[in-house]
């Protein structure tokens, strides 16, 4: 039977938007469909940070309006300047909900999508929720509302939509059944709804995750298989690395080994910088211990290698570590701007 309740896991979803917006080789279980109709990712958790005279407005406004959302996904379609806002969520909700000043946010955060993401005046947005197939109707509906009650307050919006993950027999799918009231493009281009990925039965997808683990996962089993990701990573750099010097490997190198550049795509520093960083320095260490081959820093790890004796020590090491279910507090990383990324590399290499 097919794992339902993969739908409601947030790095699931996330993974399900990646597959479906990167190129893909021939004979790949992936099918991009995002891809296919134009789309690229463009960014993962985005801050959306309002103007001083769009705090101004809000302040003004009788709506709950968070100001400053952070969106999960935002896709791009180069050829007619559109950034499409994806926020993941478990469960349909409705106007009673805590989420509706966030979607108020995200949907004010559209209007002015220009001065929000820093890029073209002419650039327009949409905003679209995905949510397990089962609450498209009710989470459309809550949106086509939430888009009255700020255009009532004479606020800046944009379109809203409503895409529906599902987890059949034969695989993952994106889109909706049936029209809904949301006049968002996107959406209704995935009318019916389109797989994005094989699975055989009984298969499970976990190994093809190109984000392994985001923080606050719902699922304990997403760190465990970064926690291997990292391992395998390592002592492959090991092997490679030259006897008879000090060889340097960077934490921003392996995040984006391990998840095969996307890491890259992370926006929100505070995120990416604050948690992600840490994790991966903690890890680093239980992996390489107090050997004085070592020398770990915030960001990246130095080791020496005098020998083939060295090598063959230090991958044994890493090869057989016992990893704790709960690792270790960190220190919070300070932010720095010089390692937000410069580029985004569209190839999933």
């Amino acid at each position: 039977m097919p794992d339902s309740a993969l739908e409601k896991d947030n790095l699931f979803q996330l993974n399900t938007l990646v597959w479906a917006s990167f190129p893909q080789p021939v004979g790949a279980p992936v099918t991009p469909v995002l891809r296919n109709l134009g789309y690229t990712l463009y960014a993962i958790e985005e801050p959306l940070e309002a103007s001083v005279a769009e705090k101004a407005q809000l302040n003004k406004a009788t709506l709950q309006i968070q100001p400053n959302p952070t969106i999960d996904v935002v896709l791009s379609h180069e050829k007619n300047s559109t950034y499409v806002l994806v926020e993941c969520k478990p469960s349909s909700f409705g106007l009673s909900s805590d989420w509706t000043s966030q979607a108020r946010g995200l949907i004010v955060a559209g209007g002015s999508i220009g001065s929000r993401l820093g890029v073209s005046g002419k650039a327009i947005a949409e905003m679209c929720y995905l949510v397990p197939q089962e609450g498209t109707q009710l989470t459309d509906a809550t949106l086509v509302e939430l888009h009255k009650e700020v255009s009532s307050e004479g606020l800046k919006k944009c379109p809203t939509g409503v895409i529906g993950i599902s987890v059949k027999l034969d695989g993952v799918y994106l889109g909706l059944s049936n029209r809904l009231q949301g006049v968002a493009l996107l959406p209704l281009a995935l009318i019916p709804e389109r797989r994005v990925l094989s699975v055989p039965a009984e298969q499970d997808p976990q190994p093809l995750y190109v984000i392994p683990w985001i923080p606050d996962g719902q699922d304990t089993n997403d760190l465990e298989a970064f926690k291997e990701k990292i391992r395998a990573r390592l002592l492959s750099w090991l092997g490679k690395a030259t006897i008879g010097s000090s060889e340097v490997i960077y934490f921003e190198e392996l995040l984006n080994d391990v998840s095969r550049r996307v890491f890259q795509y992370w926006s929100d520093k505070s995120s990416l910088f604050g948690r992600v960083f840490p994790m991966v320095e903690r890890l680093v260490k239980i992996f390489f211990g107090d050997d004085i081959r070592v020398s770990i820093r915030r960001r990246e790890a130095t080791v020496t290698l005098e020998s083939a004796k060295d090598r063959e020590e230090l991958m044994e090491h890493v090869r057989t570590v016992g990893l704790p279910e709960k690792l270790p507090e960190g220190v919070q990383l300070q932010l720095d701007e010089q390692l937000k990324p410069t580029s985004r590399d569209d190839s999933l290499g």
